[in-house]
């Protein structure tokens, strides 16, 4: 077993990583990762959901309609909920049904991309489906930090009413971002949740810039109410930052993007259409690893480190 206290050159490393069989530059990589100090950040967990770009729920066999956009990442939908693709359009991941029934797929234009494959019985959606609308049940009953988001603001996680999970928890009871208007939060080490508890019909806009060392898998928009939730941002160009950032998390409300940019992931639906058409792009979030996984990589590294020292030493 290497030994982490003790500071490797670059002609050790090299000779050990050719042993091991492993590249010098992965090598470097990974030897920096795990013997660093972690930095990860606490809070919600999205489980298998992180996955998804889209979770559609499809109750009661309504449409998800995916209409000139793009959608970088995989979609799950699940009961009996029909996806309409036309387009053109490109689903750059996998399409993933609960369902076994193969009619509940049409793509209705020869011009689309995608997606990789059509999957259908995949169970892994309906248990994702239920972890994230437990998630929002839990962290919508949690009372946060009001604020009110009104065009070009800054938003410290550190005000937020941090709870037992780690995360960062405000109440916003009004949310007014217009184009060209930029909400930046920035970040603290934790998970930020905003839970909307906005009047009407939450109408989400604007861009959103992380700082801090946040990232979009790590800020939740979570809505728990049963009123349509929509994000029109007209399609503010990327590169990041100009994009709305985030998960949005709607459970119960029909869900709506309209020439809309969302670095990050949505779910819900409930038993309304979701639509998500005319010049959206989505980019799948990035999420961060999970301890155990970081444990399991760095036991089989320093594992083929340690194997590639005995070799050297006989």
């Amino acid at each position: 077993m290497i030994d982490r206290g003790k500071v490797y050159n670059m002609t050790t490393v090299r000779r050990l990583s050719a042993i091991a069989g492993v590249t010098l530059s992965t090598a470097m990589l990974l030897l920096t990762t795990l013997l660093a100090p972690e930095a990860r950040a606490d809070g919600f967990s999205l489980g298998g959901a992180a996955n998804y770009a889209v979770l559609y729920e499809g109750t009661g066999g309504h449409n998800l309609s995916i209409s000139n956009v793009t959608v970088n990442g995989n979609v799950g939908v699940g009961g009996s909920g029909v996806v309409q693709f036309s387009g053109p359009g490109t689903i750059s991941g996998e399409l993933d049904f609960s369902a076994g029934n193969t009619g509940q797929y049409h793509n209705t234009n020869g011009s689309n991309v995608g997606p990789t494959s059509v999957n259908f019985s995949v169970a892994a959606v309906t248990s994702d489906l239920s972890l994230v609308n437990s998630l929002s049940t839990s962290l919508g009953a949690e009372a946060g930090t009001s604020i009110v988001i009104n065009g070009n603001q800054t938003i410290n996680a550190s005000s937020g009413k941090l709870d037992a999970a780690g995360n960062e928890v405000f109440t916003v009871t009004s949310y007014t971002e217009g184009n060209g208007n930029v909400l930046t939060i920035n970040g603290n080490g934790h998970n930020v949740v905003l839970n909307l508890a906005v009047s009407g019909n939450p109408q989400l806009g604007g861009d959103v810039i992380l700082t801090g060392g946040l990232s979009d898998g790590q800020v939740l928009w979570n809505y728990t109410g049963t009123n349509n939730l929509s994000l029109n941002n007209n399609a503010s160009s990327f590169p990041l930052p100009d994009a709305f950032m985030g998960i949005i998390l709607a459970p119960h409300a029909a869900i709506s993007l309209v020439n809309a940019n969302l670095d990050g992931n949505v779910y819900g639906g409930d038993s309304s259409d979701m639509q998500i058409v005319s010049g959206t792009t989505i980019n799948q979030a990035i999420t961060t690893p999970e301890p155990s996984s970081l444990a399991l990589l760095a036991s089989g590294l320093f594992g083929l480190f340690g194997f590639a020292r005995r070799r050297l030493n006989s």
